[in-house]
Order: C-alpha cells, then sequence, then structure tokens
C-alpha cells in the first residue's frame, strides 16, 4: 500500500512541477523533467486521442516501439466512444484523476493510475497526463484496494460491454426490421404491378365491351328496326284485304303478327335507347325542377290521361337539382306514365309529388294509390325485361322503362327504392345532385 500511494503521489508531483508557471520553470527545463521523470508521462491530443508525445519511462513501460503517434484506444481497453468521453471530461478540467485498463506490448494488462491536466502543446490542445503502475502492489491492504478498483473497473467494463451487446442486438433486429420493411415493399410493388396490369387488362377489356354495344346499339337503332317495321307495315296490308280473302282464322293470325311486330318494334326501341345511354353524356345544369314537372304534364301525350283525370298533385316547393334537363323529364314521364298503367281501376287515380334535402342530396317520391307493388318484387322490377303481369292490351310494355330509370339516376350517383304509397299504392324514392354539389 505504501508503495502505491508513493507512486501515486509521485505522478501527482511531477505533473504539479509540470504545470507551474514558465517564468519559474524555463522550455529547457520543462523538457528536461518531462524527458527524465522516472513516472510515465505522456501528452494526448485533445480531438483525435493520439499520443504526440511520451517520455522515456512511459515507452519503457508499455513496451511499444512506436508508441508516440498510436491512438490511445488501442492500449486503453474501454470503447472509443467512453474514451472520448473521459478525454471530454478531462479537457473541461472535470475530471483528473483516472483509472483504466492499459494493454502492453507484450499482450499483458495492467491497471493504471492517471494524473492528466489540460496543457497547450506547441499550438495543439493536449492532455498532460503522468501514470503510475497500481496493478504491482506489495501487502494485504493495498492489494484489496486495488482489487476493489478493479472490481469497479470490471464492473464498468461489463457494463459497456452489456451496452455494446445491446447495441450489436439493436443494430441486428433493425436490421431485421428494415429487411422486413422492404421485403414487404416489394411484395406491395409486386402486387401493386400486378393489380396495375390487371387494371389496364380490365380497362382495354371494358373498352371493348363498350364497343361491342355501342355496335349492338347501332345495329338495334338500324339492323333490328327494320324487319320489325317491314313486319308492322305487311300485317297492316293484310289487315286491309276484303274480307272474303281471308278467313276468321287467317284475321286472327294476321293480328297477332301484327301485335307481335309491334311489340318487337318497341323492344328493340327501348333496348337501343338503354344501350345508347352508356354513349349519351348528361348536360348538368341548375334546373326548376316543378317546371320541367309542369311543362312535361301539360305537353306530353302520354300524360294526357293523367291531365283529363287531374291526378297530380305537386307539394310546394321542390328542391332544385343539378342534372340533365331532358334526362330529368324523362324519369318523371316513366314515373308518371307507371303510374297511370298500373292504376286501381275501382278508384280516381292520385299521384303526389314532393321533395326535400336529405343528407346533401334533393330527394323526390313519387307516390300513388294504384295497385301497388308487393315488398318481394320491389327490387326485381328493376331488372331489365322483368314484368310482374302478362304482356297485353291492358298492360302494354316491354319490362325497359324501371330499368332505364336506374341507369340515369347511377349517372348522377343516384339511387332509386320502393316505399308503400298511399292506399296501398307505389311509393318510387330517388335521389339527384343538388346545385353546387362537388361529384367525385
Amino acid at each position: 500500500m505504501k508503495r502505491l500511494f508513493v507512486s501515486g503521489r509521485y505522478a501527482q508531483l511531477a505533473l504539479t512541477f509540470l504545470l507551474a508557471p514558465l517564468t519559474a520553470w524555463g522550455q529547457t527545463t520543462f523538457d528536461e523533467f518531462f524527458q527524465n521523470s522516472p513516472s510515465p508521462m505522456w501528452m494526448v491530443a485533445v480531438d483525435d486521442g493520439e499520443i504526440v508525445r511520451a517520455n522515456p519511462a512511459a515507452k519503457a513501460f508499455y513496451g511499444y516501439p512506436n508508441l508516440e503517434k498510436m491512438q490511445i484506444d488501442q492500449i486503453n481497453t474501454f470503447t472509443p466512444e467512453q474514451l472520448r468521453a473521459e478525454i471530454q471530461l478531462a479537457s473541461r478540467q472535470e475530471r483528473n484523476h483516472l483509472i483504466f485498463r492499459h494493454r502492453l506490448a507484450d499482450g499483458s494488462t495492467r491497471l493504471v493510475g492517471v494524473y492528466t491536466q489540460p496543457y497547450q502543446w506547441q499550438g495543439e490542445a493536449v492532455l498532460l497526463s503522468s501514470l503510475y503502475d497500481m496493478s504491482a502492489v506489495d501487502g494485504v491492504t493495498g492489494r484489496r484496494y486495488v482489487a476493489t478498483i478493479e472490481e469497479q473497473v470490471d464492473l464498468q467494463t461489463m457494463e459497456l460491454e452489456h451496452a455494446r451487446e445491446r447495441t450489436r442486438w439493436l443494430w441486428i433486429g433493425s436490421a431485421l426490421a428494415q429487411g422486413i420493411v422492404i421485403v414487404l415493399l416489394a411484395l406491395a410493388l409486386w402486387r401493386l404491378r400486378g393489380a396495375q396490369r390487371e387494371r389496364t387488362r380490365l380497362i382495354d377489356e371494358l373498352s371493348f365491351r363498350n364497343h361491342e354495344l355501342e355496335r349492338i346499339s347501332q345495329a338495334m337503332a338500324h339492323h333490328f328496326q327494320e324487319p320489325s317495321r317491314r313486319l308492322v307495315s305487311f300485317s297492316h296490308q293484310l289487315k286491309r284485304l276484303p274480307p272474303e280473302v281471308l278467313d276468321d282464322s287467317s284475321n286472327v293470325a294476321v293480328g297477332f303478327i301484327n301485335t307481335q311486330a309491334q311489340r318487337l318494334s318497341e323492344l328493340v326501341s327501348d333496348v337501343q335507347r338503354y344501350l345508347s345511354l352508356d354513349q349519351t353524356p348528361l348536360t348538368l345544369e341548375r334546373l326548376n325542377v316543378e317546371r320541367i314537372i309542369d311543362e312535361l304534364y301539360q305537353r306530353d301525350p302520354l300524360l294526357g290521361p293523367l291531365r283529363d283525370q287531374k291526378a297530380l298533385l305537386i307539394d310546394h316547393p321542390l328542391p332544385e337539382a343539378f342534372f340533365d334537363r331532358k334526362q330529368l323529364g324523362l324519369i318523371f314521364k316513366l314515373l308518371l306514365h307507371n303510374a297511370w298503367q298500373y292504376r286501381q281501376p275501382s278508384r280516381p287515380l292520385t299521384v303526389e309529388i314532393s321533395g326535400k334535402v336529405v343528407r346533401g342530396r334533393a330527394q323526390y317520391r313519387v307516390a300513388d294509390n294504384g295497385q301497388g307493388i308487393a315488398p318481394e318484387y320491389r327490387r326485381q322490377v328493376f331488372e331489365m325485361f322483368n314484368r310482374l303481369v302478362p304482356n297485353g292490351d291492358a298492360y302494354p310494355g316491354t319490362g325497359v322503362g324501371l330499368a332505364i330509370l336506374v341507369k340515369l339516376l347511377r349517372k348522377a350517383d343516384g339511387q332509386i327504392t320502393i316505399e308503400d304509397g298511399r292506399d296501398g299504392g307505389a311509393c318510387f324514392v330517388f335521389d339527384l345532385p343538388l346545385p353546387g354539389e362537388k361529384r367525385q
């Protein structure tokens, strides 16, 4: 223990003498004392940890032929990060006595005490250090002291090792996470490219189908209509023949041909109108719905029976809509004609049109007191060619009208449903955009 304290005290005194004012010690005296000191001494650069100068005692103690110009982390067992932190503490004079394990040239490790002070050497900031060996200690007390110091150093070293291990595992975990993210991104990119290819294929297929429908629509407008018109024309000629030419069965056959030819013509015309909706863009504008209904009601020949019975009631005011003028007239025409066709014969027909704003949309209701539609058939009637009554003179039609209505509303993101009307009748409820509504 005595030897330990003596060597340590000498190292501290040597450092004190070296840092005395230059008025008392000349530069030559400083160099002589540094070089001739029996205590190992060196200077370590603050910025990069390089040993810029070492005295013979230090070179002899460590045994490295090129001790000067070595980095301190080549000797010290601490991590470079820990050493930088210790150097910064010493340079700020927050710590001047340090204990480290140093590696010697022969591979052995020594516990070394270091007294250090900031110093300027040839214009460079260095730490001037005086070192002493704490490993060679005599006596039980001294060995216990050294053992305690070593235990503290071991704990600190172990903590550093644990920190390294944690850092390593964190790095591994981070690398794995990055790898997983890269794989997921690659998989997402692969799926996105697949989706884009499928989207391109579907767009091409849709374009092809639309072209087909356009061709069918054109064919129905010309090639399909022509045979039906010829059938109607020739059946009319046959009906004008003298009675003695055609017997009763022939008259029935001619009537059947005329009826079916007329139905075929109407069917082709309605299907052509349905298909042409895809090729007809909407001309959207702000519409006064009451005015459009009034003009339609007063002028359309198909709605003459409703005018004669004064069957239409309008619950004023109706909200305005942002839609195509012609197509909006067609929607109300279809619904009003449908109400008249399926009226209840036992009572006068009443049709009431009302409207309100619901969730930012204009909602309209066309309610009648006719025959009504059972709940289980209220979705079926909107399908093309679906009719709930047999076709005949009492209920003419093709089953396409409500399908056209649905398609028109879908072009404005609208929907239509059927509810109970007045006295068991039907109520058609549909919505349209309001003026100023932004469509996606």
